[in-house]
């Protein structure tokens, strides 16, 4: 006899090796009930194996259709393998059975949000958002799709929703006295908390000057290897290089008012298009930059720097990427390339190198200080990247660059201002987007 209910137990209480132990019991017995195929499916999504959590689904429901539940995981793997239309009409399907729920038009947005589809998307979490103020998925994708429209206040609305479950919230006072979130108040000592990778630290980081108007003190905690860079370009902000530490004694030489993500300044300095000043902010290391310069003069000019990948999986490195053979015409150009790609790229670059007689050069540069790779890119004379930490090191520095963007992009390389071919975060005549 089948005991689903032990099955449902497991699943449950998210002990996925179980569920799939005693589903694939189960299942060895009785190999066509639904019951058991949608536990398992749940189990096999979890784990990350959506195409065997799929095809459960999809027997499961050839067997049980009316099951809203069913539907809604079906829905989800398929959304999962990026199959948008598809899982659109599945959540559809879903949001007919149960009119009430906002999961299914929260969802629904979701899959308008990945297809680029922005207006579309906002009307469909804002049925959600009327069904339930607080759904999670409906704030998320709202958020990306009225960033992506530059509709830039009703973005940073949801600002937390789109970062907040990523983000690791540091406590600075004592527990019993923690601070409270910034709100904009002015004359605070206001402890900046970096977050996301660098590229959006260094985005966000033209707010700071406007920041430091407004407080008493302005404290940037970062990672050791952007210390330098936020003392050099931001005069007057302490800065501590602990924020991968635990244990940190700095907050005691501190009167703290109130602390906030980097990635949360939009919503006080950024709402209109007119409030984005669009000029460099950032200066390479003088020192570093000379060492550079000194070390580039043994290959011939121009110096072009490359980048060919962008993000990690859960950003989309499948649509932010391309092969280094696609950037053939770039390399055999007269001059040099190098390559400024932040991940590992050895076998990629020998790969070349062995069938090419144009070399990519590979720099050395100091991972431990991201100061190195700022001046590097200051010393080229052109950088094309695809939408990685490059693209936002050149607008800061307000240098060239052509950015190569996907169809369906990130909401930073979304909105179309002046045509789509700049960024509006950055000066006029440094990041040009070819898309």
């Amino acid at each position: 006899m089948l005991d689903v209910r032990a099955i449902h137990a497991a699943v449950k209480r998210e002990d996925f090796g179980t569920a799939w132990k005693l589903g694939n019991e189960a299942l060895n017995r009785d190999p066509d009930n639904p019951e058991v195929l949608y536990l398992v499916g749940c189990a096999l999504r979890a784990a990350g194996n959506v195409g065997l959590a799929l095809n459960a689904l999809a027997k499961a429901l050839a067997k049980e259709s009316k099951q809203p539940n069913l539907w809604m995981v079906y829905a989800a793997c398929l959304h999962d393998m990026n199959r948008w239309a598809e899982a659109e009409k599945a959540f559809a399907h879903v949001h007919k059975m149960l009119p009430d729920d906002p999961m299914p038009p929260a969802n629904i947005g979701a899959t308008y949000v990945q297809r680029g589809m922005w207006r579309t998307a906002i009307t469909w979490c804002d049925k959600a958002l009327a069904l339930d103020a607080d759904s999670h998925i409906a704030r998320i994708s709202k958020a990306f799709a009225s960033l992506s429209l530059g509709r830039w206040s009703d973005g940073w609305q949801y600002a937390e929703a789109l970062y907040g479950n990523h983000l690791q919230v540091r406590v600075y006072n004592d527990p019993e006295h923690e601070e409270p979130q910034w709100d904009g108040s002015p004359g605070k000592t206001v402890v900046v908390q970096c977050d996301q990778g660098v590229g959006d630290i260094i985005m966000f980081a033209q707010c700071l000057p406007r920041l430091q108007k407004q407080c008493k003190q302005v404290i940037v905690e970062c990672a050791g290897r952007m210390v330098s860079i936020f003392k050099r370009n931001f005069p007057g902000i302490t800065v501590y290089g602990t924020l991968k530490e635990d244990g940190i004694a700095w907050p005691r030489d501190h009167q703290i008012d109130a602390s906030i993500h980097i990635s949360y300044l939009g919503r006080f300095y950024l709402n209109d298009d007119a409030d984005f000043e669009r000029k460099a902010y950032i200066t390479p290391d003088p020192e570093k930059l000379a060492r550079w310069l000194d070390w580039l003069e043994q290959f011939p000019k121009p110096w072009r720097g490359i980048a060919w990948q962008g993000g990690l999986q859960q950003t989309q490195t499948h649509l932010r990427s391309i092969a280094v053979e696609e950037f053939a015409p770039i390399i055999n150009k007269a001059g040099t390339v190098f390559d400024l790609s932040y991940h590992d790229s050895a076998r990629e670059c020998a790969t070349w190198n062995i069938a090419n007689e144009k070399q990519i050069i590979k720099p050395k540069m100091d991972r431990d200080h991201y100061d190195d790779t700022i001046a590097f890119v200051a010393a080229m004379d052109d950088v094309v990247t695809v939408t990685t930490t490059v693209a936002h090191v050149c607008g800061a520095l307000g240098r060239k660059a052509s950015v190569l963007v996907p169809a369906v992009a990130q909401w930073r390389y979304a909105y179309h201002f002046n045509g789509g071919t700049e960024m509006i975060w950055y000066p006029k005549d440094s990041v040009k987007l070819y898309r």
